[in-house]
């Protein structure tokens, strides 16, 4: 087991009992991260009575061990988003994770935390291979109504040499992790849902015309059940094996710093490195796997002495932090579709069992959006972007290709091209 993240040492929660006895819902959410409390929100909202189970507490996995980005975007890049979807349906789901990251703010400051999600805006930094690629992306994005603009102004000062280009995304916003989903978890139980945590899922089984969650010391008997464990979706819903796997992204925080070198949540490296600094003045630093891509196909949740040293030698050369004190460093797994869109909807053929993951690495909006839509569906029937997520879409007789391996490989390659020439360069 991994360390505590910085997010969850700061905001330990309040701890929840767990399941020691049979129990009823109308439905049963897996998974107390932002997905399931979203969930759980939303079904109360409608009227309909959930328990939410976790294995550990809230906001003990990806929810609470992220770089705390919060993203108007999906995880596919505006371009290809376009390309698959068509203009319209694109720009019609970009508006929708827009929304529903104005209404993460809106319900934060409702529930108090507004320091929790703040609209701090985000930067992309690129080197000048990239600047046409930030370029086409810049395009779409504002083909699609999303406000971004050039800001090399903005540059870090120790990347302005190597990264001479910056794309602005004012709309983007910053979270406090645990804060966040720990109130969410908190206001969800106030308004009548029930929580248990230590308390793991360990078979999902049908039980007359609904589902028996057997968990922890007890069952849940439910009417509809919710998977909403991100990267661990396979160990319940086996079926879904390579149509969504984990993925480990290892994080570091340094000590409050007495300068900021940050203005606002960072990234580089085709989001492979993302930085962004805190409200006390610390730098907290993600990436690092693309250096160490197989090893990183896991669902174990630890960090490793080379995937940390990547990340220290990015705040030392990139950041200009060298020497600085180091006084956190964690993992956390997250869920990849093999098509590089998230999962949200009922299983084929199993009425009543949905699942809600493959966030590819951007799920605390993707998460907050899915969890609400696979609600929707429970309470009405249907959602305008259920079909776009719908799990039914993928092949079950065959094996799905799994589109970000094939590109991150090619990234790695074109890395190490890159390394070697620049290593050959300095020798010469």
């Amino acid at each position: 087991m991994d360390t505590p993240s910085l997010w969850q040492e700061q905001h330990p929660g309040r701890r929840f009992p767990a399941l020691d006895a049979p129990l009823t819902a109308d439905v049963c959410v897996i998974g107390a991260g932002v997905t399931g409390c979203a969930c759980a929100w939303r079904l109360l909202e409608h009227g309909v009575r959930p328990v939410i189970l976790d294995a550990r507490t809230a906001a003990a996995g990806a929810s609470g061990r992220n770089g705390g980005f919060a993203v108007s975007d999906s995880s596919l890049d505006p371009v290809e988003l376009a390309a698959r979807l068509g203009d319209d349906r694109a720009a019609e789901l970009l508006a929708a994770v827009r929304l529903e990251l104005e209404t993460m703010i809106a319900l934060a400051g409702e529930l108090g935390v507004a320091d929790a999600v703040q609209q701090t805006g985000s930067l992309w930094v690129a080197t000048a291979e990239e600047a046409g690629e930030m370029a086409a992306v810049a395009e779409a994005l504002r083909l699609a109504g999303v406000p971004c603009a050039p800001a090399p102004e903005l540059i870090p000062e120790p990347m302005r040499a190597s990264h001479p280009a910056a794309l602005h995304v004012p709309g983007d916003a910053s979270l406090l992790p645990a804060r966040w989903v720990r109130t969410l978890a908190e206001a969800v139980t106030a308004r009548g849902a029930a929580l248990h945590e230590e308390s793991p899922a360990s078979a999902v089984r049908r039980r007359g015309a609904g589902w028996a969650v057997a968990a922890g010391g007890g069952t849940v008997s439910a009417d509809a059940v919710v998977v909403a464990c991100d990267g661990l979706i396979p160990r319940l819903l086996p079926e879904l094996e390579g149509i969504v796997y984990p993925v480990r992204g290892q994080v570091a925080a340094t000590a409050p710093l007495a300068t900021r070198p940050l203005a606002m949540p960072t990234h580089s490296q085709h989001g492979f490195m993302y930085y962004r600094p805190t409200p006390d003045g610390r730098v907290v630093i993600g990436g690092g796997r693309l250096e160490h891509l197989a090893e990183e196909y896991t669902d174990e949740e630890r960090i490793t002495p080379g995937v940390q040293a990547e990340i220290d030698r990015f705040l030392a050369q990139s950041l200009g932090l060298a020497g600085v004190d180091v006084t956190h460093r964690w993992a956390g797994i997250m869920g990849f579709s093999a098509d590089l869109l998230p999962l949200a909807g009922e299983l084929p053929g199993r009425s009543g069992l949905y699942v809600a993951g493959g966030y590819c690495g951007v799920g605390n909006v993707l998460g907050h959006l899915c969890g609400r839509l696979v609600a929707d569906l429970i309470a009405t029937g249907s959602h305008p972007l259920a079909d776009i997520h719908d799990p039914g879409r993928f092949d079950p007789s065959r094996p799905p290709e799994q589109l970000e391996k094939a590109r991150s490989r090619e990234l790695a390659r074109a890395l190490d091209a890159q390394e070697g020439k620049t290593a050959g360069g300095s020798a010469v």
